[in-house]
């Protein structure tokens, strides 16, 4: 466990000082919106919706991300579908690798798209009071596509899967994430 926090601390020290290189991006995701399946083994048995808020810190190849959220799951073929009704609080910390948020003029221009392309990693920590594990490692890739129609506010589509190691589950989710440029410049 302590090799796996240094290589993370080492993997995103490394991120901050390629980012500085051309100056780092650093995204809000603030609101990101998502119908989940938490558990793909369970689809029929499990389905959800998740709301998330994160701080994203990178360049146009890799990311660090920490963040929190909820997923609210019910059992849809279960006799009484209200007593089914889970919230799963949780906060997260990952790292991607990959185009992220970016095109071939690294997103200088406006009415033109980008898109997201990364393998990732990292720590989940699951606050629900019954939770087995609720440290898990999880790893996964993300995919999203976006429209640059202002510096600061634009909306990504997204899908992400995600496997979390410890519970053994492969989750899928998609949606959408109402993401703030905080670095850009504003014509007020």
């Amino acid at each position: 466990m302590k090799q796996f926090l240094f290589l993370l601390l080492l993997v995103l020290l490394a991120n901050t000082a390629h980012a500085q290189y051309g100056g780092p991006r650093v995204f809000l995701d603030l609101p990101t919106i998502y119908v989940s399946a938490p558990d793909v083994q369970k689809v029929g048995n499990l389905l959800g919706a998740g709301a998330e808020t994160a701080l994203n810190v990178g360049s146009h190849w890799c990311v660090g991300r920490i963040g929190g959220g909820a997923v609210f799951s019910l059992d849809p073929k279960s006799e009484d579908v209200g007593s089914s009704f889970l919230t799963t609080p949780y906060a997260l910390m990952e790292f991607g690798v990959g185009k992220y948020r970016s095109n071939g003029n690294q997103c200088a221009k406006t009415h033109q798209s980008a898109f997201t392309a990364m393998a990732k990693g990292g720590l989940r920590y699951n606050f629900e009071k019954d939770a087995t594990n609720p440290l898990d490692y999880s790893v996964g890739a993300e995919f999203g596509y976006f429209f640059i129609r202002d510096m600061f506010k634009n909306y990504e589509v997204f899908t992400s899967g995600n496997y979390l190691v410890k519970g053994k589950t492969f989750g899928v989710n998609f949606g959408f994430k109402l993401f703030l440029n905080l670095k850009a410049k504003r014509n007020y």
